[in-house]
């Protein structure tokens, strides 16, 4: 797979200036570390660089900007839980966090009685698991569109604060007037893409063997 990176300051022409090649089963939020890496051994680092919803997490946007100083923005992945899927859920988005006093409030405006941060050893990841009381939870009349837990009122899983109050921010920059006109200035690079694979043969498809 190719991961193309290209200049998009009008009204100068756009020009390539990296392209990293992994095998297909690489996942590309795997790529933006060593694409920034490469871009900043040639010196040609972005102070911006708008990168579609696979390349970024609120990971990267914090280790982009401390380690490059890049500002990783484009839309971030689709919030999976059941409650987004139904009308009226209350997903994760819709609590208020109080970092100063580690609690946070539900849209009914109850308090969590539990705040615990968390080490996932096995991936290096930390976050804060947050636990509203069974007692309140059981007679909230919104209930139904906020958990399905049996033993345990509302949980919730957030990222340490940094990462947390990234997220948000890019969110925030996405859904705003400036960030759509900024980010559609990205899309020369799918004509790019179009062309490389079309007239120079980017895309192989793969060899299929029957083991016998």
């Amino acid at each position: 797979m190719a991961h193309v990176s290209e200049t998009c300051e009008l009204p100068e022409p756009s020009l390539l200036t990296h392209v990293h090649t992994t095998a297909a089963t690489v996942h590309e939020a795997l790529c933006t570390a060593d694409i920034h890496q490469g871009l900043s051994e040639k010196g040609l680092l972005p102070s911006t660089h708008l990168v579609d919803a696979a390349y970024i997490s609120a990971e990267l946007i914090v280790n982009s900007r401390d380690t490059h100083g890049v500002e990783l923005k484009g839309p971030t992945r689709q919030n999976a839980s059941w409650q987004s899927q139904i009308e009226d859920g209350y997903t994760a988005d819709q609590f208020i966090v109080d970092w100063d006093h580690q609690v946070a409030y539900c849209p009914q405006g109850q308090c969590a009685t539990s705040w615990t941060e968390q080490v996932n050893r096995k991936i290096n990841r930390s976050g804060i698991m947050v636990t509203f009381r069974e007692e309140v939870c059981d007679p909230c009349i919104a209930r139904e569109r906020c958990t399905h837990a049996k033993n345990t009122g509302r949980r919730l899983h957030l990222s340490p604060q940094v990462q947390y109050e990234a997220l948000q921010e890019a969110r925030a920059w996405y859904d705003s007037d400036e960030g759509k006109r900024q980010y559609a200035s990205r899309a020369g690079v799918e004509g790019t893409l179009s062309q490389g694979i079309r007239g120079f043969g980017a895309y192989r498809k793969p060899i299929y063997q029957t083991l016998r």
